[in-house]
Order: structure tokens, then C-alpha cells, then sequence
């Protein structure tokens, strides 16, 4: 994401010079540096030596339209449990799609998804099936302690 508009296709093309090949830089127009389901997105996508810029709205693409407060975060303990909460889908609608529509982003640019519509499907079945979650007791089980998980997991 970029803080303004101003640098949506500068990053790219800065970027494209250094030698990278597949980028996506977005700003959402309720000012978020991220993909947001509040707001239409600006995006700019530098894919087969090509820099394109464009619009998505939240809704085109299977979303439900949200306010900017239902995904606000005061703490980092909230933002903890927020980010548990989506991967185990028992977070709000809103933080669950807005993740799914930012993951959208990334899964195009590792060429995983072909466009946003097949992306945030993707996401949304990953969430709602266990998986992202699974994925994260995995990480956690490897890395960390999986008891502080569960003691977020469960409340």
C-alpha cells in the first residue's frame, strides 16, 4: 500500500527499473494503504512489463460494502485478537472480507488468482474452512507457544 495516490505508479515504475517484474501498489479512497471494503480502491499492477491502473469497488467483486469503524482497531491487543478472529472466522464480516480482499491482492501478484473475483473467493474458503487457521496453529507449534493461541482462540 502507498500513504498517497501520488505514488500509486511511481512505485511500480521505480521498481520495474531495479528489475522487478510483478508488483501491485494500492490506496484506498477512505485513505487506508491497504485494500479496503469501506471504499473503492485505487490500484496500479505491473504485470508482463506492462504498468496498468484500476478501480476496484468491494462490491464488483462479491464483497459487502462496510464502515471504516468496523475494522478499526484501538490496541494491539485487539489487533491480536482481531487478526486470530478473521483466520479462525469469528471476526466481523467486515475484517474477514477486507482480509480476503487484501489477500485477493497478493494471490494475483504470485500469480495464484487470475483477477479479484477468483482471488477473494480463494481467500474467503481458505478462512471459512479452517485452513488459514490450521496454517497459523502449524507456524505458531513451530515457533512460539501454541497454549497462548489457544487462549486467544477460545476467548
Amino acid at each position: 500500500g502507498v500513504f498517497s495516490t501520488e505514488y500509486l505508479d511511481r512505485l511500480p515504475l521505480i521498481l520495474k527499473r531495479k528489475g522487478a517484474q510483478n508488483i501491485m501498489t494500492v490506496r484506498s479512497d477512505d485513505g487506508m494503504d491497504e485494500f479496503s471494503t469501506s471504499a473503492t480502491n485505487r490500484v496500479c499492477i505491473l504485470k508482463n512489463d506492462k504498468v496498468l491502473m484500476n478501480a476496484i469497488n468491494p462490491e464488483v467483486v462479491g464483497l459487502h460494502k462496510s464502515k471504516l469503524k468496523d475494522i478499526q482497531i484501538q490496541t494491539k491487543k485487539d489487533a491480536i485478537k482481531s487478526f486470530v478472529g478473521v483466520l479462525n472466522n469469528t471476526a466481523n464480516q467486515a475484517m474477514i472480507e477486507t482480509t480476503a480482499l487484501n489477500a485477493a491482492g497478493g494471490l494475483i501478484v504470485s500469480n495464484i488468482s487470475k483477477n479479484f473475483e477468483e482471488g477473494v473467493e480463494l481467500a474467503l474458503n481458505t478462512i471459512k474452512e479452517g485452513k488459514a487457521f490450521n496454517l497459523l496453529e502449524k507456524f505458531i507449534a513451530h515457533t512460539g507457544d501454541i497454549s497462548k493461541l489457544k487462549e486467544l482462540a477460545n476467548g
